[in-house]
């Protein structure tokens, strides 16, 4: 109860100073499609000189947005393309953006319990009882499918019963092919005037498809298992039904 205590302490403290550093340096119109656009260049320059450093405040920012639901994911995970190249611009997004959705899923499950129940108390069934007949991979198919709100998904993950490290590693994958087509958007940002020019309706579509396949996979190996059962259930009494005769 202590630790619980101490740990809300923390998420509450950290939670409130973000807060006060985005309204009192109003960070959001840094955070926008044409701002980056502008400043590409002066980004690339600094990145260039400084790229650990810069790789580690970029970090931090994208894992800051992420834990405390501040819009502007899609522009920092474009940036991290744009600014870092494919490769490491990718494992840079993946890391912290599930870094940061693991700390808004305990946040929500230590700290924000009331408020998330009290605004999202409607989808919280549906998500225990996905959880309860689908386990990690209902999350997976969830992560697949980008149309999903990011946000709300890990606010409502977070009064679920799934555990914790189920949820860092189901949201790391899940989340990757999302955020590598993003990511190589961000290599082409002079060619990108809008979040709709990288996902398309079309590519939209093959994401919620996609995004299906781990149900009907799972579906598929409850079906094998029962067959398996069945035929290792029926072997005793057919070898029996031998020895008699």
């Amino acid at each position: 109860m202590r630790r619980a205590t101490q740990l809300q302490a923390c998420f509450a403290a950290a939670g409130i100073l973000i807060v006060m550093l985005v309204i009192v340096y109003n960070v959001e119109q840094y955070v926008s499609l044409d701002e980056l656009k502008s400043r590409k260049e002066s980004l690339v320059e600094t990145v260039s000189r400084y790229p650990r450093r810069s790789a580690a405040a970029f970090f931090c920012v994208y894992v800051a947005f992420t834990a405390f639901s501040i819009p502007g994911s899609i522009v920092l995970t474009l940036a991290g393309g744009a600014l870092f190249g494919l490769f490491k611009g990718l494992i840079l997004v993946s890391f912290a953006s599930t870094i940061g959705a693991t700390f808004a899923f305990l946040m929500s499950r230590y700290v924000l319990r009331s408020f998330v129940q009290a605004r999202f108390g409607d989808r919280l069934r549906t998500i225990n009882e996905g959880i309860a007949k689908e386990g990690g991979f209902y999350l997976f198919s969830l992560r697949l499918i980008p149309v999903v709100p990011f946000t709300a998904l890990n606010l409502l993950m977070g009064l679920s019963t799934i555990r914790t490290s189920v949820f860092f590693f189901v949201s790391q994958l899940g989340m990757l092919p999302a955020t590598a087509v993003f990511v190589d958007a961000g290599t082409r940002l002079a060619k990108i005037d809008s979040v709709r020019d990288v996902l398309s309706p079309s590519l939209a579509l093959s994401f919620v498809m996609i995004g299906g396949l781990p149900l009907v996979l799972r579906k598929l190996m409850l079906l094998l298992q029962s067959r398996q059962k069945r035929t290792r259930a029926g072997s005793p009494k057919e070898l029996s039904s031998v020895a008699m005769e």
